[in-house]
């Protein structure tokens, strides 16, 4: 065996090692992710406009966790499904979920009270919407 075949082969292994450890810990950084089904229920009469943005967050007091924008069509209740990394929310306090709803610009309804975040199983999660004041 020469001394360069050796140095090759220490080195290859080396690589190897190091591109394990790369892929390891590529795994132990990626994302979990889960879903959370929302309704959100509009008071009655309510019409969206055309361009009427929807809009869901689970927030804590450090900030938004996960946010997803909808286009709400017809009278509601409108589905949303909200995707986050499960981690995320095993480490927020005090998560909490609020919608709103802004036509032509405005932030036209609110939710009133931010609502706890279900365990899972419970089934979708009612929002409900009020005007803003």
């Amino acid at each position: 065996m020469t001394l360069l075949g050796s140095a090759l082969r220490r080195r290859t292994r080396l690589g190897v090692a190091a591109l394990a450890l790369l892929v390891m810990a590529g795994c132990a950084g990626a994302p979990d992710f889960a879903e959370l089904d929302v309704r959100v229920e509009p008071p009655p009469g309510l019409a969206p406009t055309e361009e009427a943005e929807l809009r869901v967050q689970l927030r804590d007091a450090g900030g938004t966790l996960a946010e997803t924008r909808a286009t709400p069509r017809g009278s509601g209740p409108w589905p949303v499904t909200l995707r986050f990394d499960r981690r995320t929310l095993e480490e927020a306090r005090s998560p909490r979920l609020s919608a709103e709803l802004r036509q032509q610009g405005s932030l036209t309804h609110v939710t009133s009270e931010p609502a706890p975040v279900p365990t899972p199983g419970e089934g979708p999660l009612n929002l409900p919407l009020d005007p803003r004041r």
